[in-house]
């Protein structure tokens, strides 16, 4: 028992080691799988304009947490959360949005990383791992507000257009995204969803992962 400690604490305090072709491919194909389970999870929402406007996102980061609670402790180097939040970036410019999103989602990775991920020993600790996501749900659910900073209706209007969908789209977004009550009240529910999508990756881990050795 005080060997498998020692071990554990000198796993932690190891000194942040640099990316091998290994990692790199790790980190692109488990941030591509995250980014395809949160498309997964939010087309699930979309049966009711209502549930999808509130719940898509939450939907989103709670089926794709396990995935990255993983990709991080798999991983294990700085910046993981960077690599994330660029391929989720560059993935989503494919799906209709806009390129200047790709800041906002490069940035908000690295700061991530630099106060929750710093170290071997934050990447090792679960809930260093599930506070990163926790703060990452509410920044998804902003970004996608970004596009229509400029000019909500123009582009609610362009964004109907482009996808054959009829007025009541427009009054459902209008009933809560023009209403920054329910803009709060959303981010802090995806949020919080964000971190029980953590709490079951956690669970997964420990019952699959850890038992078979495989982190």
């Amino acid at each position: 028992m005080s060997g498998e400690k020692e071990d554990e604490k000198g796993k932690a305090t190891e000194p942040n080691r640099g990316w091998g072709v290994r990692e790199v491919v790790t980190a692109a194909l488990l941030s591509a799988l995250t980014v395809v389970i949160m498309f997964v999870g939010s087309m699930l929402t979309m049966f009711s304009y209502d549930f999808a406007m509130v719940a898509s996102g939450g939907a989103a980061v709670f089926l794709a947490a396990p995935v990255y609670m993983l990709m991080v402790r798999r991983v294990n180097r700085l910046g993981v959360t960077t690599v994330f939040t660029t391929v989720a970036a560059l993935l989503f410019c494919t799906m209709g949005n806009m390129l200047f999103m790709l800041p906002f989602y490069v940035l908000g990775g690295l700061l991530l990383d630099l106060v929750c991920l710093r170290t071997p020993r934050q990447r090792q600790s679960s809930w260093w791992a599930t506070a990163s996501w926790t703060a990452f749900s509410g920044l998804y659910l902003l970004s996608t507000l970004i596009p229509y900073l400029g000019n909500m209706e123009a582009y609610v209007s362009q964004t109907m257009l482009e996808r054959g969908l009829d007025q009541s789209y427009a009054d459902t977004f209008f009933k809560y995204y023009g209403n920054s009550a329910w803009v709060v009240a959303i981010m802090l529910a995806t949020m919080a969803v964000g971190f029980l999508g953590c709490l079951v990756g956690r669970a997964l881990m420990k019952r699959h992962f850890e038992r078979a050795g495989a982190l």
